[in-house]
């Protein structure tokens, strides 16, 4: 794989200073894009939402040309016209500053999943959570847990066992006319929702894991799969709502 750091594209591993907050503590802001085979999903958006935690956060923003790298990036690693993952990182050296790695590898679109998901067993509230951490391990634990249980994806909770998200996608639920958003402030900002919004009616709600049983669908969405439909949630089923799925799924993807 070929990627971009420092002003120089590279073939061999990426290398670490054990002296760097990422290194140490995993300090950092990551963004996972979609490339289609012909445009960057998004890109604007995903830039904007990584550069504006950066600065929340207390980092400069380096000023370099990322559409550019990236297209680059995936021309030297033969996927100009491939669906491809590109992931930006922005590793916090050890002089604090942002030091961005570009990657890009093929990605294959699992286009009929139904999802099945569960409720964590203990609910976090956090203002990281509004920014796409490089220090994941909260998520990721989360998430290998449910995994192990036979479920695709752990949903996580705020306090009074208020559904926000899952650990890699919003969530949405539907009741055949409305769309429901649940969560508070404390979740990331979601570019696929967003992208959902110019053409479903959706509001904001407050949903608690008790009362799941209250909605006929649910559904998860992020920028590489889209939307699609959760069958389950624990024990509470779904039915799949293939139609709005694929309605918004080709404005996230299609782009």
């Amino acid at each position: 794989m070929t990627y971009y750091r420092a002003g120089e594209y590279h073939d061999d591993g990426v290398t670490q200073n054990i002296a760097a907050p990422s290194f140490r503590f995993g300090a950092g802001i990551f963004e996972t894009i979609l490339f289609n085979g012909k445009s960057l999903c998004f890109f604007n958006q995903h830039l904007d939402r990584m550069e504006s935690s950066l600065e929340k956060l207390g980092f400069i923003v380096p000023q370099i040309d990322f559409a550019e790298l990236t297209m680059e990036v995936i021309k030297r690693n033969n996927l100009s016209d491939q669906i491809a993952r590109v992931n930006i990182f922005g590793l916090i050296d050890e002089n604090e500053a942002v030091d961005p790695v570009i990657t890009a590898a093929p990605y294959t679109p699992l286009s009929e999943k139904q999802y099945r998901v569960c409720t964590v067993t203990d609910g976090v509230q956090h203002p990281l959570l509004g920014h796409k951490t490089m220090n994941y391990m909260y998520n990721w634990l989360q998430r290998r847990s449910a995994i192990k249980k036979g479920y695709d994806d752990a949903v996580l909770l705020a306090r009074d066992n208020l559904v926000t998200e899952t650990t890699t996608a919003a969530l949405l639920f539907g009741d055949g006319e409305r769309f429901c958003l649940p969560g508070g402030k404390m979740k990331l900002p979601s570019i696929a929702l967003e992208a959902a919004r110019s053409i479903l009616p959706i509001y904001d709600c407050s949903v608690r894991s008790y009362s799941l049983g209250n909605f006929r669908y649910a559904y998860v969405l992020n920028s590489l799969i889209g939307m699609r439909p959760v069958t389950a949630i624990n024990g509470t089923m779904f039915m799949p709502d293939e139609p709005s799925c694929k309605a918004v799924t080709e404005i996230i993807c299609g782009c």
